[in-house]
């Protein structure tokens, strides 16, 4: 009998599954154009316009130490508006990003300019889930859910941290009346 190596994992990319995390944005790369990508297993594809950001979980709201400190890249994309144009729209995953980031007027000023520069270090809350393809196949990695982006330090946080204390408390003091 031969030994092999096994792992169950995809391959480094993280797959994680936070109900409510503060992310902070690592990196974040502005690509205007359609680009082609080509993988290692030879397969490419047409990526969209999008920011290419590298995130990182700074504290897991709901169970803290959990995934803390983990890293993981995604896609915040561009989508094509009534004429057809690649554009910045605010019903997006990046017109969220945008809104949490700058603020909902920023949609409606236009002199209001986009930095991609402005979102290194940004924090801010949301659910993180694992990726998976337009069908629900599980793929490697894991995605920020757009729906659930909010500004960090709000109060959606506080809460999240106050039941998690509370739920705490609530253990401890079940183990107070346990004689040893």
């Amino acid at each position: 009998m031969v030994m092999v190596k096994k792992s169950s994992s995809g391959g480094g990319a993280p797959s994680l599954d936070i109900l409510a995390a503060r992310l902070r944005i690592l990196e974040a790369e502005l690509s205007l154009e359609e680009k082609e990508v080509n993988l290692d297993s030879g397969r490419s594809f047409v990526a969209d316009p999008n920011l290419n950001c590298k995130i990182e979980v700074v504290k897991n709201l709901v169970s803290p130490g959990d995934d803390e400190g983990v890293k993981f890249y995604d896609r915040f994309k561009l989508k094509k508006d009534e004429e057809g144009e690649w554009a910045f729209l605010k019903y997006s995953k990046l017109g969220n990003l945008i809104s949490v980031r700058y603020g909902e007027e920023w949609f409606d000023d236009p002199s209001a300019g986009f930095e991609e520069a402005d979102f290194k270090g940004f924090e801010f809350v949301a659910k993180v889930e694992p990726k998976t393809d337009s069908k629900g196949k599980p793929l490697t990695g894991s995605v920020v859910d757009w729906k659930s982006m909010r500004p960090a330090g709000g109060s959606e946080e506080k809460e999240a941290e106050e039941k998690v204390a509370e739920a705490e408390a609530e253990e401890e003091e079940d183990f107070e009346d346990i004689p040893f």
